[in-house]
């Protein structure tokens, strides 16, 4: 995840796109906490106010925030306590993810896929399971197997609050079930992620068309990620092109409006 963000950072920063009528230019600024957000009316539009944590402050024609939405909450809280209202209400489920490496003879398993879900009903600690070595390129050297197991959820919350050595056993416990894996792993590591993924509950789209709504009553604000519709990787980088485009032609259109 590091990766994609160092690349990004380093395509995007110091860019200048020239466009018809006006031109796009980026600054990357990284480890800067925006703490407050204020919106100043002006002469044709509004300007927007960015307050971060190291006392800097930047205006800019709009602010498109990809962040959790309880954190966008926090900081539309006094702008618009009602669209903060909206994006507070959606509820968040914390998981783990535990990877481990076994040599590949330690697995009785063909692992002859990507990996595998485990339905509730089961009633195992585990979510889920992916070969990480199968399907992704170089995360294992030869002979050896790296696996990614899933705990917690909305449904085993109790399991994310265990140990780490609890965790660990959970999941072994489950894979000698599942894979048929007797012997220790060369190493297991736990990893903790703490209201990391969106819940879609019933009632959902009602709630995101309210926040549609309430986001027309700010002109150049966006909310791009994954708290519409869509958790993984692919469903935020499409969300934030969707916001950008949205931006870049609004854009064009005020550029328009000001040469004719």
């Amino acid at each position: 995840m590091q990766l994609l963000v160092d690349s990004l950072a380093f395509r995007v920063g110091d860019l200048r796109v020239p466009l018809p009528g006006f031109e796009i230019t980026s600054t990357v600024r990284l480890r800067k906490t925006v703490e407050e957000l204020k919106l100043e009316p002006k002469a044709r539009a509004s300007q927007w106010r960015v307050h971060t944590s190291r006392g800097d402050d930047y205006s800019a024609d709009a602010v498109c925030l990809a962040l959790p939405a309880y954190v966008s909450a926090q900081l539309l809280a006094k702008l618009a306590p009602s669209l903060a209202g909206e994006l507070r209400a959606i509820p968040y489920a914390s998981t783990a993810t535990v990877n481990l490496g076994y040599r590949r003879e330690d697995i009785r398993h063909r692992l002859n896929g990507f990996g595998f879900v485990v339905p509730f009903v089961e009633k195992r600690s585990l979510i889920a399971c992916t070969f990480s070595s199968v399907k992704f390129a170089g995360r294992a050297p030869g002979g050896c197997v790296l696996l990614r197991a899933f705990v917690g959820g909305a449904l085993q919350p109790e399991i994310f609050d265990l140990g780490v050595s609890r965790i660990i056993a959970r999941v072994r416990a489950d894979l000698r079930d599942l894979l048929g894996i007797e012997n220790k792993p060369l190493f297991a590591e736990v990893s903790k992620w703490a209201r990391s993924m969106p819940q879609y509950e019933l009632g959902h789209l009602g709630r995101v068309k309210k926040i549609g709504d309430e986001l027309q009553k700010l002109p150049g604000l966006k909310i791009a990620g994954n708290i519409f519709a869509g958790a993984g990787i692919p469903d935020c980088i499409r969300s934030g092109e969707a916001v950008a485009d949205e931006l870049l032609e609004s854009f064009a259109i005020d550029s328009q409006t000001k040469l004719n």
